[in-house]
């Protein structure tokens, strides 16, 4: 499906949401002691290397700034190679 994807041209699409939705799949396994954080954390998009995620609150992004290393690294190991070097946070 890459080589299919890459010729018609969107296989940096495909790949941006296959990354959103392994986030929202790590969510409870990255914030094991918050409780339901998938209703306050969502992927928004990923871009150019960076992963944005949408938060409910400025408490929320300041608790992702604090495992911003941690998030990297696991969605990095998730996708076998260096794809995020960055995250960013929004207010939703």
């Amino acid at each position: 499906m890459t080589k299919a994807a890459n010729r018609y041209g969107v296989g940096k699409e495909i790949q941006a949401v296959k990354i959103c939705h392994d986030f929202s799949q790590m969510i409870p396994v990255l914030f094991y002691d918050k409780e339901t954080p998938e209703k306050y954390i969502k992927p928004a998009y990923f871009k150019k290397d960076m992963l944005v995620i949408e938060v409910e609150s400025p408490a929320w992004a300041q608790e992702i700034i604090m495992r911003k290393p941690q998030i990297i690294d696991e969605m990095n190991k998730k996708a076998g190679r260096q794809i995020i070097k960055s995250l960013r946070t929004q207010l939703r």
